[in-house]
């Protein structure tokens, strides 16, 4: 009977303690977190602005500057935790620099992959939901499209 006993109590034992275990991972909601109503699709309608071709006889400066504005609406985007607003910069942004990166690549590689870096991390910020890859992408365009005043 003694021996019964601790069988019973060896069993018992693991399978108490993986019901106290596992009922403390409760999922919380955290209710005082960002979201993002579109309201009057007044959202929908800024998405919709958004370039969808480049003219491939722009310039490489009229490029950059195209480029330094998404990425500064991406930040902002970001900011606001709009990732649908932000996937649309996003978007546009990779579209400027496949139109942009072979002229500056023809210049410099070590620019080029200054600007490489800007993208990866406006891609970083989108798709991780990183807003400071956004801000220092931002930071970091400026200094690239100023560096290409010496070619």
């Amino acid at each position: 009977m003694f021996n019964r006993v601790s069988v019973t109590l060896a069993i018992l034992m693991p399978v108490a303690s993986l019901t106290f275990l596992t009922s403390g991972c409760a999922t919380t909601i955290n209710e005082s977190a960002p979201s993002t109503i579109a309201q009057n699709g007044e959202a929908d309608s800024n998405a919709e602005k958004t370039i969808s071709t480049i003219d491939p006889l722009l310039g490489r400066d009229e490029l950059l500057t195209e480029m330094l504005q998404s990425v500064n609406a991406l930040s902002d985007a970001m900011q606001k935790s709009d990732q649908k607003i932000a996937t649309k910069h996003l978007d546009q942004i990779i579209l400027i620099n496949d139109a942009v990166r072979p002229k500056i690549l023809e210049l410099s590689d070590q620019l080029a992959a200054d600007l490489d870096r800007v993208v990866a991390l406006a891609k970083s910020s989108v798709e991780r939901n990183r807003p400071a890859d956004a801000d220092k992408a931002l930071r970091f365009l400026p200094l690239i499209i100023d560096s290409l005043k010496n070619f």
